[in-house]
């Protein structure tokens, strides 16, 4: 009751209600994302790395599995759902890249999985439009170099007639080749195809051939690329990119920026977790890579590898070990909450050749260092924003008009003027001014009648009309304003029961709420008794509170279409 009471003398909430959803969407729809990107920092800034010459620092951003949808991503869903699910995630990506590349790196790459049904056959407009979708959202402002490696997504993995025996081919002509080394910033980026070594590797292990003989057998392949490296003869120090990680046991554990879980080893339609150990073991032997980058696991993860020494390592690992950082999805659609990316800093000072001094980031190296940057949790903002505070605003506006409803229902029925009218008094000479007084009167009448002219129960519950004297207006009130002009009123006289009534309906009572008496204002002239009342009030309840709900809603719709506008312009 205390709760009604504070409705009962509160203003309308709906104005309330309105600028506070103004302030949600435009906060959780776009500033959100801009906030989390500012509080993430190039490494070389933070005052751990000082030993960075900041004037010779170069930025590198690594986005891992963005996987854009297409309408084979949720082959269990509706169509009209996995139409519904791209947009939001497209939107999602947009605002997310949006903020991002504020960050103004030097160079972008991709570390595969770029869209999602990228390897499945399908028309070459079809792929063209697919493509066009991913370069939209991804754009660059000025001339950015970006660098992509595939995934399994990309191109497939595995034998299935769903894959397109072109998906390699579609690939390397709208991302590049499969295996490269991009030279960048006195770095050697080592970018390997890592779904075509799992499906080699295979295939050599069943024929039983050392990896020296395979590469030689199959030129052109990710065995024969990884035999052709040696870590001695590269001038910069390696840095591995690999969309699959490198094998490690099952219960390594990956850090407390990891979401759930680990990675563990694991086998699917279209997909492996991480390279088998031979495979593994090989790649750290051939490159010895300062820093390994993968992705494909959609969560975060670290994990370091063992390296041995050696006496010729030139720019590379002294012993010790090797990080490597499994980078998040970059969407919100691949079962992370906190979707992200890796800030990746490049002191691009080159070393001495003779200098044997550490550069591995997990031995305190000197060249380069990373960060992780997390987004917006977007489906949090979904269900723990959206979702209450939509229930809130609801039950509010409910409450605010059951209030109001249930005030004037205990107007009508306990208005002060009925108390100067006695039973059975000449309740025929006396003029009604407003509503609530002609409702009193119209009691009093029935209850008159019922007693003098013994009227059955049902009779009585038909409805009556009267008409209320025409308000005079005031002088002050401009003639020529159509705001103030008196109101017009149409009158019918008739014969009911043996007995000549008038009913008569002013203009006030069409704008005002003719059939929802609870809503009309005092001099409404159309009254219904009984269950019409009843039935007029719930009316005016419902209607009232669909209304309220209508004036809350629109502002904010309107702005997040603004803003998802806004996003998808390009």
């Amino acid at each position: 009751m205390t709760f009604i009471r504070l409705f009962k003398h509160s203003p309308n909430p709906v104005i309330a209600l309105r600028v506070i959803w103004i302030i949600v969407i435009a906060w959780y729809e776009l500033g959100t994302f801009y906030n989390h990107v500012s509080h993430c920092a190039w490494p070389d800034t933070t005052h751990s790395l000082s030993h960075f010459n900041t004037s010779d620092t170069s930025h590198v951003l690594l986005v891992a599995d963005p996987q854009i949808l297409d309408h084979r991503s949720y082959p269990g869903r509706q169509p009209w759902l996995v139409w519904l699910s791209q947009i939001m995630v497209d939107l999602n990506l947009r605002k997310s890249w949006s903020a991002a590349k504020t960050l103004k790196p030097d160079a972008l790459m991709f570390l595969g999985d770029v869209m999602d049904g990228g390897r499945f056959a399908m028309p070459d407009d079809e792929y063209e439009s697919y493509y066009e979708r991913f370069k939209n959202i991804f754009t660059l402002d000025g001339d950015i170099p970006v660098h992509y490696i595939p995934g399994n997504h990309d191109v497939g993995l595995g034998p299935s007639n769903l894959f397109s025996d072109r998906a390699q081919t579609r690939y390397t002509s709208h991302f590049g080749p499969l295996n490269q080394i991009i030279e960048f910033a006195n770095h050697s980026f080592i970018l390997l195809d890592a779904p075509g070594l799992v499906e080699e590797d295979y295939q050599r292990v069943e024929r039983g051939v050392s990896y020296t003989h395979w590469a030689a057998a199959m030129p052109g392949g990710p065995i024969e690329f990884i035999q052709t490296l040696d870590y001695r003869k590269f001038k910069n120090a390696p840095i591995l990119l690999t969309h699959i990680p490198l094998a490690r046991p099952n219960n390594a554990l990956c850090g407390p920026l990891r979401e759930r879980g680990t990675i563990r080893q694991g086998i699917g339609f279209g997909y492996q977790n991480t390279l088998n150990a031979e495979v593994s073991q090989l790649i750290l032997e051939k490159i010895r890579p300062v820093a390994i980058f993968s992705g494909d696991d959609h969560d975060y993860c670290e994990y370091h590898y063992p390296l041995s020494a050696s006496d010729d390592v030139p720019l590379s690992s002294q012993g010790g070990s090797v990080k490597e950082i499994t980078v998040k999805s970059f969407s919100m659609a691949m079962g992370v909450r906190r979707p992200g990316f890796q800030l990746l800093s490049l002191d691009s000072i080159k070393e001495p050749q003779n200098d044997h001094a550490s550069t591995s980031i997990g031995t305190g190296g000197k060249t380069l260092a990373d960060s992780l940057c997390l987004l917006p949790d977007q489906l949090g903002i979904y269900l723990s924003v959206y979702v209450p505070f939509i229930l809130f605003s609801l039950l509010v506006l409910f409450v605010s008009n059951f209030v109001r409803s249930r005030s004037n229902r205990q107007n009508v029925y306990s208005h002060p003027w009925s108390n100067t009218v006695p039973v059975g008094g000449d309740w025929r000479s006396t003029t009604p001014t407003t509503l609530d007084d002609l409702l009193a009167l119209e009691k009093l009448r029935r209850q008159d009648q019922a007693d003098n002219e013994d009227i059955e129960e049902d009779e009585t519950m038909e409805a009556e009309y009267y008409s209320l004297p025409e308000p005079s207006v005031s002088s002050s009130y401009s003639s020529k304003s159509k705001k103030n002009r008196p109101r017009r009123s149409w009158s019918w006289s008739f014969v009911l029961w043996g007995r000549r009534r008038r009913m008569t309906i002013d203009s006030s009572s069409l704008t005002c709420g003719m059939f929802i008496p609870w809503f009309s204002s005092s001099s409404s002239k159309v009254l219904f008794h009984g269950d019409s009342v009843e039935r007029g009030r719930q009316r005016g309840l419902v209607d009232g509170f669909l209304r309220d709900v209508l004036k809350v809603a629109w502002p904010p719709v309107v702005l997040f279409a603004v803003i998802a506008w806004w996003m998808f312009r390009d």
